[in-house]
């Protein structure tokens, strides 16, 4: 009698931290993506001091061009496992404690 209760309460509490997790990430994004590409922006100006040919220019700005874009997907990813996270291991255990009730009832 009491899982349903407790497993409610902790839903409220992951949804509560869903909640409060997204906002901070959605607010402190704009920096964040300022600063990874201002980032990106120094190192490709960099290329043009650091190799005299076009091609080696080019290569060095595409190198920092996928740093660029791994370090926001990261970044990103990050901020959505820190919010969706507890409320996934919620549903988890709840599927989890249900599938092994079930096993224990059966004869």
């Amino acid at each position: 009698m009491r899982r349903p209760v407790i497993l409610a309460g902790v839903m409220v509490a992951a949804a509560v931290w869903a909640a409060v997790a997204g906002v901070v990430a959605v607010r402190q994004w704009p920096s964040t993506g300022a600063t990874i590409a201002r980032d990106r922006d120094a190192g490709v100006r960099r290329c043009a001091g650091r190799y005299p040919e076009p091609a080696a220019r080019q290569r060095c700005a595409d190198l920092f061009e996928i740093q660029f874009v791994m370090e926001r997907n990261v970044a990103m990813v990050t901020r959505l496992l820190l919010a969706a996270g507890p409320l996934a291991g919620v549903a988890l255990w709840a599927f989890a404690t249900r599938a092994f009730a079930k096993r224990a009832r059966r004869p």
